[in-house]
């Protein structure tokens, strides 16, 4: 293929991108992201430390889908640009969006470090594992990030360069020179790369305290509080891993471009590999955008205690729609003792009676006779 012919290639790919995929981050973003807000502040969830890093996880990916997402599909598909052609906007816009970026992953990081402090077998570790520790962490987190990123307030412009088609076009950028090195070298480290290599740190560690527990408890070694695992904690720890692989997958690329494009500006470059350029950032920003607006299904496909709560929701609504339920619980298979709500019920339901228990020595004395 000639050059032409893949230039004109990539970019229809890219028309074609930048139409349809934004709306459905959108419509995703937004059913998930009011799914997980509903399912994570109810009472019974809100006691669990990790379920609170998810709920407040849900404020920064929605900024993300709405700032991001939307603002960007007007601007590539409607020619609407609020944000390359106001400083103002272009400032508040950058700040919040990098500042979102990041605290999505650092909130997974401070679940992946609760998970492993629950699974700890050291009690003064687990005790560290509460809602109280969880909200200050998230407060410090918050603080510390917003003050990483105010110098984008300060020292973002609008600037012109080439697109992709060789026309000079406005963008929101940071001021050239080694400030514009440092913004993009901050973005690689404190969102693409410290965070996912931390996550991956303590899920290892996690998992090998998973693995000790069991194999204590095969043992018949194991302390009281090891007697056994708890459905609930084991649910979550399977959707936040199936989230850092994710996050992992979907962070690196974005950074990895705006370096790229930072480190390679006065290069003279063709038109080829402006399209190139061009085309990568695209994909790099539609994965940061989705990992910002698919956790709700991530944890759908990793907890069927999360899936228990799905239905019971959608319950709730047909019910007071069409007063019928939509799903029963046999047609999703989850242990209604799954549920927190419900776990003392089921407890209770399977431990026998005083009056079973007389029924069931009866029946033994009259098969005893029976039989002699």
């Amino acid at each position: 293929m000639t050059d032409a012919a893949i230039i004109s290639t990539l970019n229809n790919i890219s028309v074609e991108i930048n139409a349809i995929f934004p709306i459905i981050l959108l419509i995703a973003g937004t059913f998930g992201h009011i799914c997980n807000a509903i399912i994570f502040s109810k009472r019974s969830q809100r006691t669990n430390p990790i379920a609170v890093y998810f709920l407040c996880g849900t404020i920064p990916n929605i900024i993300v889908v709405y700032l991001g997402v939307l603002i960007r599909y007007f601007q590539d598909n409607e020619n609407i640009d609020p944000v390359n052609n106001n400083l103002i906007a272009c400032k508040i816009r950058s700040f919040l969006i990098y500042l979102s970026f990041s605290l999505s992953n650092w909130y997974i990081l401070l679940a992946t470090v609760d998970r492993y402090l629950i699974s700890s077998d050291n009690n003064s570790r687990r005790l560290l594992s509460s809602v109280k520790n969880a909200y200050r962490a998230i407060g410090i987190v918050t603080i510390v990030s917003i003050l990483l990123y105010c110098h984008i307030l300060i020292l973002y412009t609008i600037q012109t360069f080439p697109n992709a088609s060789n026309h000079l076009q406005n963008y929101c950028y940071p001021q050239r020179g080694s400030y514009r090195i440092f913004s993009d070298t901050q973005l690689l480290i404190q969102f693409s790369l410290l965070p996912p290599i931390l996550m991956c740190i303590f899920i290892t560690f996690i998992i090998k305290n998973i693995h000790a527990s069991h194999k204590r408890i095969a043992n018949a070694v194991v302390a009281q509080h090891h007697a056994r695992i708890k459905k609930r904690d084991i649910q979550l720890t399977k959707m936040l891993i199936l989230q850092v692989i994710i996050a992992i997958v979907c962070s690196l690329p974005l950074a990895v471009s705006q370096l790229m494009t930072t480190m390679t500006l006065t290069w003279t470059k063709t038109p080829l590999r402006l399209t190139i350029e061009a085309f990568f950032s695209l994909m790099a920003r539609q994965l940061a955008y989705m990992n910002c607006s698919i956790s709700f299904y991530i944890y759908t496909l990793g907890g069927s205690q999360f899936r228990l709560e799905i239905r019971q929701i959608i319950n709730k609504i047909t019910m007071f729609l069409c007063h019928k339920r939509l799903l029963e619980k046999t047609r999703i298979g989850i242990d209604p003792g799954l549920a927190a709500g419900n776990a003392q019920e089921s407890i209770l339901r399977r431990q026998p009676t005083v009056k079973d228990k007389l029924k069931t020595d009866a029946e033994v004395s009259l098969d005893t006779q029976d039989h002699v």
